[in-house]
């Protein structure tokens, strides 16, 4: 695994995308760009992806066009929130094996689906 440094810095050279990735079969609407993709695998993070996709059917994030996901590792918890402040939900995870302190990502709706982006 690399440090978080090296993440941290592959990750500032993803700008926009190539492609979008269906990641997983049981959450096919959502797409994920090639920066998260790099982010899952270089943090072994999918799990991160999986909580953001088991949400999405939740009514009060399924009315939301815009999401913010923040992940703390001091904190342990993956919140999600409108992107104003408002929390949508809040899981606690442990993950020994995430190198980064915090991570935030975004997700918004999109022609084919919610798109996870940085």
């Amino acid at each position: 695994m690399k440090t978080p440094s090296e993440i941290l810095h592959n990750l500032a050279r993803f700008s926009g995308t190539e492609q979008f990735t269906r990641f997983s079969p049981l959450f096919p609407k959502l797409l994920a760009t090639d920066g998260i993709i790099y982010l899952a695998q270089e943090c072994q993070s999918y799990w991160m992806l999986d909580i953001i996709g088991s949400v999405q059917q939740m009514p009060k994030i399924k009315a939301e066009g815009f999401l913010t996901v923040i992940y703390n590792k001091k904190a342990g918890k993956v919140v999600i929130s409108d992107g104003n402040g408002n929390m949508l939900y809040e899981q606690t995870v442990s993950s020994p094996t995430f190198p980064l302190n915090e991570i935030k990502l975004f997700v918004c709706d999109g022609e084919a689906g919610m798109r996870i982006v940085m």
